[in-house]
């Protein structure tokens, strides 16, 4: 059985020192995957992510996916000798780096090992001789948030580069913004330090034979297997099928050929239909009408699916539907009188009223269409306005017009033919 790889991603944090808290490890996971996605798709295996991570927590992953891990992340407070991973009560809790070593360096699959803490390096000697391929670790302290965007920059090229090329790639995409020594400090293990020459802090460490390694060849590969064991089984389905249908009468392999499972194999040793029948057969049923059928008939009068099309035909069923026309507007005069039994305070308001009472009518007016005009909108446009005082309160008509904007119900015929030849009662 062949397994797809896998990636695992730990994120260790210290809440017990709320000035050491790494508050970047939940985004840095969520954009790991993101960043990860096209590979997901590809058949990567991205395992959810652990947070709070205990070491328990990750050598039972590795044992519940043994050989398909290809690449482990820790991303936590760190030092050149041990990692801080948490216990049960979420208690930071130092785990020594040779163990680690030797225990990553016994899982077969395992390529890429990230070490997304401060100082890290001094660890990278140990992995790569226990036999880890490859090794990202820090040279000296690292910023919380910078320490995030390098490892969704890193993995952002990795689902498309190799990995000596996704490390420089993703270093340049970080100087952009961080600048060549970021000199800043945040994920160690003993507090705050200074490195006396400061460069960029993190380093690659890789067999020169990966190199050009990639997450992408090695899906492609895998998925390349995988075909081939599938076309394998496919090619001995089709023997046996051929076999047993050359043991038919002919009038049985004519209708045994008409099943989708067999039309293949007849169609290669040539008693089935044609290629050009097969896809205006197809064609016609994927209509849905008896057009289609039709046309079918014309052409292979007596072909492998000509009696199924006449069935089909008689079994097609008519119903009325209404489709919609293009958009368009009906327009009518309007005549708004003035409403001297509700005067108004001030002349805006008079206007206000008038318009209100216009809409009412254009609303009246346009419901009269619903018989043969789906109706969007019914508005009253004014165009001439008159107005008039009153004991100092105000009263307005206009002149304008009625908009009834919608779309034309257009009555139709529709014909449905989809019924195979079990649902008219015969054999297929």
């Amino acid at each position: 059985m062949i397994t797809m790889p896998s990636a695992l991603f730990a994120f260790a944090n210290d809440w017990s020192d709320q000035h050491r808290h790494l508050r970047s490890l939940l985004g840095e996971g969520k954009a790991i995957g993101k960043a990860l996605a096209p590979l997901a798709s590809a058949g990567l295996q991205v395992l959810p992510p652990v947070y709070n991570a205990t070491v328990h927590d990750v050598l039972e992953a590795f044992r519940e996916h043994r050989d398909q891990i290809r690449v482990f992340h820790f991303a936590g407070h760190a030092s050149g000798s041990s990692l801080l991973f948490e216990d049960d009560a979420g208690i930071p809790t130092e785990i020594h780096a040779g163990g680690l070593a030797g225990y990553l360096g016994q899982q077969s699959g395992l390529v890429l090992v990230f070490l997304n803490g401060c100082a890290t390096a001094p660890q990278v000697r140990q992995l790569r001789d226990a036999g880890v391929k490859a090794v990202v670790a820090a040279t000296q302290d690292i910023d919380d948030t910078l320490a995030a965007e390098f490892a969704e920059a890193f993995y952002a090229e990795l689902a498309t580069r190799p990995l000596r090329a996704a490390y420089e790639a993703a270093v340049h995409a970080a100087q952009t913004r961080w600048g060549t020594n970021p000199g800043t400090i945040k994920r160690d293990v003993v507090g705050h330090r200074t490195s006396s020459t400061p460069t960029w802090p993190w380093t690659l460490d890789c067999d020169p034979a990966y190199e050009r390694w990639t997450l992408r060849s090695e899906l492609d590969r895998l998925a390349r297997q995988r075909l081939r064991i599938r076309l394998g089984m496919g090619g001995a389905a089709v023997l046996t099928m051929l076999c047993a249908v050359m043991l038919l009468s002919a009038g049985a392999r004519h209708t045994a050929c008409r099943a989708p499972g067999l039309r293949l194999v007849c169609m290669t040793i040539g008693i089935g239909p044609s290629a050009d029948e097969q896809a205006l057969w197809e064609h016609a049923t994927a209509q849905g009408t008896g057009q289609g059928l039709r046309v079918y008939l014309q052409t292979y009068p007596a072909g492998m699916y000509a009696e199924e099309a006449r069935a089909r035909l008689d079994g097609c069923s008519h119903e009325p539907v209404e489709t919609l026309g293009p958009q368009r507007e009906q327009r009518y005069p309007l005549t708004v009188a003035a409403n001297h039994s509700r005067l108004q305070a001030t002349e805006a308001d008079a206007r206000d009223d008038a318009v209100q009472r216009g809409r009412k009518d254009a609303d009246t007016t346009c419901k009269l269409l619903a018989s043969s005009m789906k109706i969007g909108s019914a508005v009253a446009e004014p165009r001439e306005w008159r107005c008039v005082e009153d004991g100092h309160r105000f009263t307005c008509s206009f002149d304008g017009e009625i908009i009834c904007r919608g779309q034309d119900l257009i009555a139709s015929n529709e014909e449905h033919c989809n019924e195979t030849l079990q649902d008219v009662g015969r054999l297929r």
